[in-house]
């Protein structure tokens, strides 16, 4: 027993009103089955205590309906029940003071045309209400499930009403056996709509309360057949307590209700779960063939007749049994079928790799929740959208789908995030589009942006200066042997050597974070010098280098007067009045060449250090 079932019994116990009813319908069956007083006395106590029980039903219905944080389903069966019951103590009132002048017992407990009125007008409302409520079947299987399963526990509420009072009634006279048909009919009406509450899925009562309702409406049925039988034979006291009876069990179930949504949390009925069976049918059957045999024990039916009998409830009890041990399987297979499920939606909701499906026109059909979190794109927003929908485009060329079965291919592109940056993806691409559970790609992509940013790094420190982030001495060799440029179809590469004079004097006398200073203002000053696809190295110490292509030697010795320029202009470093100076040689050759080019730069530039300071030579 749970905590809330724990907690609802002690609530139950405590309750006046339920210690009440309880007490109430002892004494009350007791009072009209043994009985424990004369017929005078059980006759004007009938319709009061109907009435009793009308008040309770009312008054805990109108408690349910009006609970806070009750379903709206729950909310509006409740209402009608309120409503309905309101109607049923008017009638039961009206009756009890009509039944006090009646002239014989059959009058007094028989219900008259005042009464009946306000029981059909009161049974109106929770019916429609009942039929109206939504069985909460989505699939089609589904609805056939619960129309079967509805249409044979009517059948066995049918035979149970034709045996005991339809077939009874058939004696009585016409007007007795249309009355008694509404009745079955009203009676297998309501049942429908107590089974559609049960078995829809989303009752609007706990599994307790409907066992006791449908109990209830059950008894109520047979209560109508049983209680006339006795009232033809007679036996009034026994009249009395076929119809008190089955009103105690109707008055217990919105009790039980109010008290597990009070105390044991409930706000509605327990949805019924997916894939659980329902033993009500199975139930039915049974009850069937006990009426069956009860008939036919009257019947003096030969050992022949009673051994096929016995033959037919053995085959369908077998057969039901059979069914029941291989749903039970299916049942358990179902169950572990869920729990893979819910493990393979934990991993693929908490996975920090994206997971995207694709279709063959290369359309997102499916995205993983990681995509929210490594793109800030919500999975519903990216279904429906290409592929290509968020690439860079210059890497849209990389994109290509693996065309053969099962193969795949990975690659590293630039993904558009939600914030309008770019992240690097590395994703694996795999063709399952022969595949009937996938029928597309399935693209698997984790996050590579920082790995790729430290790999950039480490390049960029591999091939740059640390001190003028100007390309080192082995990116100066690696562009000087390069392809050439766009537009130098002559292929002219021009070697600048630079070398800085009396740099060491200053590194000396002012000391080497003058001369770090002095290192980055010439780097700076050499950048604005040359074009963007120009390069400039620093090669060492005070030794700078350019590569210009494509170039001519006008162009050269323009851009070396330049840099010669540039460098030479007066600053002032950490209070310093600092006049730079450098010496450049200029070489122009073909790529082809391009090992002799920087020897011969600098060959050029100590020679216009020999012809003096801050000098040009050409080579």
């Amino acid at each position: 027993m749970g905590t809330g079932q724990r907690s609802v019994r002690r609530a139950a116990l405590g309750d006046p009103l339920f210690v009440g009813l309880i007490v109430f319908s002892v004494l009350g069956t007791l009072w009209y089955v043994v009985p424990l007083a004369d017929m005078n006395g059980a006759l004007r106590l009938f319709w009061p205590a109907q009435v009793v029980l009308d008040v309770t039903i009312c008054l805990t219905s109108w408690q349910i309906w009006r609970m806070a944080g009750a379903e709206p389903t729950t909310r509006r069966f409740w209402r009608s029940m309120a409503h309905a019951t309101a109607l049923f103590t008017v009638g039961d009132s009206c009756q009890a003071f009509l039944a006090a002048g009646a002239d014989t017992p059959a009058e007094a407990i028989t219900g008259g045309s005042v009464q009946l009125a306000f029981l059909a007008a009161g049974v109106c409302l929770p019916l429609w209400t009942m039929i109206t409520h939504p069985i909460g079947a989505v699939t089609r299987g589904e609805r056939l499930r619960f129309w079967l399963d509805a249409i044979i526990i009517l059948a066995a509420v049918g035979a149970f009403i034709w045996v005991y009072s339809v077939s009874a009634a058939n004696d009585g006279g016409l007007p007795r056996l249309a009355l008694t048909v509404a009745g079955a009919a009203g009676m297998l009406i309501c049942a429908l709509g107590v089974l559609k509450l049960a078995l829809g899925g989303n009752p609007p009562f706990t599994r307790t309360a409907a066992a006791i309702g449908i109990i209830g409406v059950t008894t109520t049925g047979a209560g109508i057949a049983v209680g006339g039988a006795f009232t033809d034979a007679g036996h009034y006291h026994l009249a009395m307590a076929a119809s008190f009876v089955p009103c105690v069990l109707m008055a217990f179930a919105p009790k039980v209700q109010e008290l597990g949504m009070r105390h044991g949390g409930a706000t509605s009925g327990a949805v019924r779960r997916e894939g659980r069976v329902s033993l009500l049918p199975y139930v039915a059957v049974a009850a069937t063939y006990a009426l069956l045999v009860s008939v036919l024990w009257s019947a003096e039916l030969s050992p022949r007749a009673w051994g096929i009998v016995a033959g037919a409830i053995l085959i369908s009890t077998l057969v039901v049994a059979r069914q029941l041990a291989a749903l039970a399987e299916n049942h358990a297979l179902l169950h572990r079928i869920a729990q893979q499920e819910a493990r393979f939606r934990a991993l693929v909701q908490h996975a920090s790799d994206i997971t995207v499906v694709a279709n063959a026109d290369a359309v997102v059909t499916y995205a993983s929740p990681a995509v929210q979190r490594v793109l800030g794109i919500s999975p519903e927003a990216l279904t429906g959208r290409p592929l290509s929908a968020l690439l860079h485009p210059d890497d849209l060329g990389t994109l290509a789908l693996p065309a053969g079965p099962d193969e795949v291919q990975t690659t590293q592109l630039r993904v558009r995030h939600a914030d309008g940056s770019w992240r690097w993806l590395e994703v694996t691409r795999t063709n399952l589009l022969h595949d009937e559970n996938v029928r597309g790609y399935i693209c698997n992509a984790r996050d590579v942006t920082d790995a790729r940013a430290f790999q950039d790094q480490l390049r960029f420190d591999a091939t740059h200066d640390a001190l003028t982030g100007l390309a080192n001495r082995l990116l100066f060799h690696r562009k000087l042997r390069g392809p050439a440029q766009p537009g130098d179809p002559d292929g002219l590469v021009g070697v600048l050597a630079i070398d800085l004079d009396g740099f060491k004097a200053i590194n000396d006398t002012l000391g080497h974070h003058v001369g770090d200073e002095v290192l980055a203002l010439v780097a700076e000053r050499l950048r604005r010098c040359v074009r963007p696809y120009d390069t400039v190295a620093r090669l060492g110490g005070d030794e700078f280098a350019v590569i210009l292509s494509p170039t001519t030697e006008e162009f050269a010795a323009a851009t070396a007067d330049r840099i010669r320029a540039a460098v030479t202009q007066a600053a002032v470093i950490d209070g310093h009045h600092l006049q730079i100076r450098a010496s450049v040689g200029v070489a122009i050759g073909t790529r082809t060449t391009a090992d002799g080019l920087l020897r011969t730069a600098d060959a050029a530039m100590y020679d216009a250090k020999r012809r003096g300071k801050s000098a040009l030579a050409t080579s």
